[in-house]
């Protein structure tokens, strides 16, 4: 099993139709989606060909398509619930914890990411990725330049509530 992540340019009526009827007719089975209308992440049986991932590519409305042969799963629960549930504990014994555990939440990503893609680049672009089609953020662009990459994001899961998880 791999996931297919792909980033999309513009969201549009049928989208998603157009690009799980390209992995159907290949007669790969899709056994998980998960995504928003900046980035989708599909769980495929089967080998993915270069020749699936051109089309799906060639979709109006997909920006790129990349592979993953990753083993995760995707864990599901109600954002909004579980935030203000952390909050409520956190902020009554430890504000500061929030910010350590978006530190250490990043840094253990990339270090997952980096097992299997050894550029820093592709794996931080991965990641991001990966959070948009969760809902953590939305990934809007990075830039790497030379001693520092700025991340833009045009919101974050802890936007709602005001914690400093994605401070920055």
């Amino acid at each position: 099993m791999v996931w297919l992540l792909i980033s999309i340019s513009r969201d549009r009526p049928g989208l998603l139709n157009d690009i799980t009827g390209m992995i159907r007719s290949r007669n790969l089975n899709i056994r998980n989606i998960v995504g928003n209308s900046y980035a989708i992440l599909i769980e495929v049986d089967g080998e993915v060909s270069n020749e699936l991932m051109n089309a799906i590519a060639g979709v109006d409305g997909v920006n790129t398509v990349n592979v993953l042969d990753l083993p995760f799963t995707v864990l599901g629960f109600v954002q909004e619930n579980f935030m203000r549930a952390l909050v409520f504990y956190v902020m009554e014994r430890d504000p500061e914890l929030i910010e350590r555990l978006g530190y250490e939440y990043g840094k253990e990503l990339m270090r997952f990411m980096l097992s299997s893609m050894k550029d820093f680049r592709d794996a931080l672009y991965s990641s991001l990725r990966i959070l948009t089609a969760l809902g953590v953020i939305a990934l809007v662009n990075v830039q790497f330049m030379p001693g520092r990459t700025v991340i833009s994001i045009a919101r974050s899961f802890d936007d709602d509530i005001g914690m400093p998880m994605t401070k920055g």
